[in-house]
């Protein structure tokens, strides 16, 4: 008798390592469950949009600035919450002065050094996929965007 599979529920979410000038822009969580903690602007997917429009948005609400997206860092994929989570993570460039990030959900904004965040204390990061990204931007992974191909 074959087994019967489930389907798990899949979320997408996107994010943004802002980078400029050697340094990278990290967002402090207003959210209650991560209230005071450091991430990349991320969220998300909403019905409708590209990986791409994900990313653009994301870091305009969290961060303020317009973003231009420069190539892929990565893409990651682990379970949370009995879901598969796949994260597509984009590098970015900030155009012009940035807006203010969304109030009561970004407490603050600033860009970090290279130096600075090898030192950053896991406990204050959201979680660790936030640390994964930040030593992957550390080691300059970097794929250009024609990797992605939207089709249909």
């Amino acid at each position: 008798m074959k087994k019967s599979h489930q389907p798990v529920p899949t979320r997408i979410s996107c994010s943004v390592m802002l980078e400029h000038e050697g340094e990278l822009l990290l967002v402090q969580e207003g959210n209650e469950d991560v209230y005071g903690r450091w991430n990349q602007p991320a969220g998300h997917l909403e019905p409708g949009e590209t990986i791409f429009e994900c990313a653009v948005r994301e870091a305009k609400e969290e961060s303020g600035y317009t973003v231009e997206l420069t190539s892929l860092q990565a893409v990651y994929v682990y379970s949370e919450e009995q879901e598969r989570r796949i994260n597509f993570c984009f590098r970015a460039k900030p155009g012009g002065a940035p807006d203010p990030p969304m109030p009561g959900e970004i407490l603050a904004t600033r860009w970090f050094t290279q130096e600075e965040l090898q030192q950053f204390p896991d406990d204050q990061l959201r979680h660790a996929l936030t640390r994964q990204r930040i030593r992957d931007w550390l080691e300059g992974k970097s794929s250009p965007l024609a990797v992605i191909v939207f089709l249909g």
